[in-house]
């Protein structure tokens, strides 16, 4: 499921970001939802589309930070991708499956240990300890064990 996991990383930051690529510059173009809505000639029309590009800004900004998180194994994130890939689901099509495939992968009970020891050479990196709480710094540094072989003589 280690795989599964950096697959979902990658998918949900590329998808926030291609969400985030296409949503502003059409808010440029419109001047904001409340243009968006009014340049509608369907009241309905106006509502649905406005509200659909609020909820990608608003689903993509979480997608790309839990994302990147993820790939480090914290629960938060944990906890932020599953929420969001429920939340996902209401984008038809491509959120519809990158909902899914969160929703499968996050709640699966393989994952579960992949959280509690992560991986090795998945630690944070100091910028993210630091920025967590947790004091880079003070870690105890663990000594270079050397293992010396004799060499078989013939």
């Amino acid at each position: 499921m280690d795989i599964h996991v950096r697959t979902l990383s990658t998918v949900n930051i590329l998808f926030g970001v291609f969400s985030l690529l296409l949503i502003v510059p059409i808010f440029f173009i419109y001047d904001g939802p409340f243009s968006m809505y009014s340049s509608m000639d369907d009241n309905i029309g106006g509502v649905l589309v406005a509200s659909s590009a609020i909820f990608h800004i608003v689903l993509a900004v979480p997608c790309i930070v839990a994302g990147i998180y993820l790939r480090f194994y914290t629960e938060w994130a944990r906890g932020v991708l599953i929420v969001t890939s429920a939340l996902n689901i209401l984008n038809i099509p491509i959120g519809s499956i990158v909902g899914a495939y969160g929703l499968f992968v996050l709640l699966a009970e393989e994952t579960d240990p992949l959280f509690s020891n992560p991986p090795p050479n998945r630690d944070l990196p100091k910028v993210a300890k630091a920025a967590s709480g947790a004091a880079a710094q003070n870690e105890p540094k663990k000594p270079a064990v050397t293992t010396i072989v004799p060499s078989p003589r013939s």
